[in-house]
């Protein structure tokens, strides 16, 4: 083997810089004792430890030990070769990168792309020349603080993103039982207001809904329902939908703890206390809604209603055609001087009240049409021989389809109610 070059007359020093955990271990593998000890002195000078090994395969066992992250490697030896060695080292799959100079003679460039393709990082030619070799040492010690760095903002951004996987699970989770919940305040069957009959559709732009409903019996005589549909999107849209929905029903919201079960008899007066519990004493509109409260015989058919700034309920008539009952006041929680007056309709056998959300008449279709209150009575008018369950699950299908593969953009609601003919 070939003896180095004797130090310059200029000092080296220790090498410096940002160092990566093993990159203080310089492993040596070299078949020439002389070599190996001219070495260990150089890199003690420069601040290093040194690891001598006089074969590849005792190399390759020291790199095992899992503390070393530099290797300089003669190319020709005995048993394994210098590239042999490389090839070794990127085969074992060690945890973390191991940096590689070959000590070789070799100019030719077949013989350095041989070298680099078995897995070299550097080369140094020999006889070497001392300052060559610890500028090349040097390089590599950078090399592997990079990495070492990268490593590091790859392990964070790695727990960061287990964090944010964790919430974002536990979000979807407490979404889902939002959901369930919201779900179980809308009517489970229409056998609780028999004899008459009722279907609805229940759309959610999202997991969570801000329109809710309901029908329900008040007393032996009447029955309520109301439909709301609160501004706005997602969980505060619904946390304030299943607060008003609580409200609307007997013995479970405002209503109840203020004036008793009989308010539930007068919608207005039903909207007017709803209406001062939500505006704000300051003025400001935090957050509003509009609502449709109804109550109906089920046995005579005559019933009262209030509208506070929702869609106006349509009657769909036996022989097809469709009456828009009139408007209402301003949406509860806008302003406490709002007015809420109940007025009067009758519901004939064979007839049904239908109330919905602006999510229906608001939906587009890929070319900005919308499926507007036309539309809406038209389906009514041509389908009305189905049953009211039916004819919501064939407006759900109807609304899709105009909708195309586009995602809602707003939550959509209906409820029929029913007086069916003897």
């Amino acid at each position: 083997m070939s003896v180095p070059r004797p130090p310059s007359d200029h000092p080296a020093g220790a090498l410096s810089g940002a160092q990566a955990p093993g990159a203080r271990k310089v492993l040596v593998i070299d078949d020439a004792p002389d070599v190996r000890a001219n070495l260990r002195a150089l890199l003690r000078k420069w601040g290093f430890e040194a690891v001598l090994a006089s074969n590849g395969a005792d190399g390759l066992e020291r790199l095992r030990q899992g503390d070393i992250r530099l290797v300089i490697c003669d190319w020709m030896m005995d048993g394994m070769s210098g590239p042999e060695v490389c090839r070794a080292i990127r085969l074992s799959g060690f945890a973390h990168y191991v940096y590689v100079m070959l000590l070789t003679g070799r100019t030719e460039d077949r013989d350095l792309v041989f070298g680099l393709d078995a897995g070299a990082d550097d080369f140094v030619g020999k006889p070497f020349d001392v300052q060559v070799l610890r500028a090349r040492l040097q390089v590599g010690v950078r090399i592997l603080g990079l990495q070492e760095r990268l490593a590091e903002q790859n392990r964070r951004l790695k727990q960061s993103h287990d964090a944010l996987d964790s919430a974002y699970q536990q979000i979807q989770h407490d979404l889902a039982a939002a959901a369930r919940i919201q779900r179980e305040s809308l009517p489970a069957s229409d056998a609780r207001i028999a004899p008459l009959r009722a279907g609805w559709l229940f759309l959610p732009a999202t997991r969570i809904s801000g329109d809710s409903f309901h029908v329900f019996p008040i007393s032996a005589d009447e029955i309520g329902f109301y439909h709301l549909d609160v501004a706005g999107h997602g969980i505060p849209a619904a946390l304030l939908s299943t607060s008003l929905s609580r409200s609307l029903v007997p013995h479970t919201g405002i209503a109840q703890h203020t004036k008793g079960s009989r308010e539930y008899l007068d919608p207005g007066d039903l909207l007017q206390t709803l209406n001062a519990a939500l505006c704000s004493p300051d003025g400001e509109v935090s957050s509003y809604a509009t609502v449709v409260y109804g109550v109906l015989s089920p046995h005579t058919g005559d019933g009262r209603y209030a509208l506070a700034g929702h869609p106006q309920p349509l009657l769909l008539h036996s022989d097809g055609s469709v009456e828009l009952l009139p408007k209402g006041g301003l949406p509860v929680g806008m302003f406490d001087t709002a007015d809420y007056a109940a007025q009067r309709f009758r519901l004939e056998p064979g007839e049904r009240i239908i109330t919905y959300s602006d999510g229906i008449t608001d939906c587009f279709d890929p070319q900005g049409r919308a499926f507007d209150i036309d539309h809406l009575c038209e389906l009514l008018r041509v389908n009305r021989g189905l049953c009211s369950s039916a004819l919501a699950a064939l407006l759900r299908d109807a609304l899709l389809a105009w909708r195309g593969d586009a995602d809602l953009e707003d939550d959509v609601s209906l409820l029929i109610i029913e007086r069916p003919e003897p």
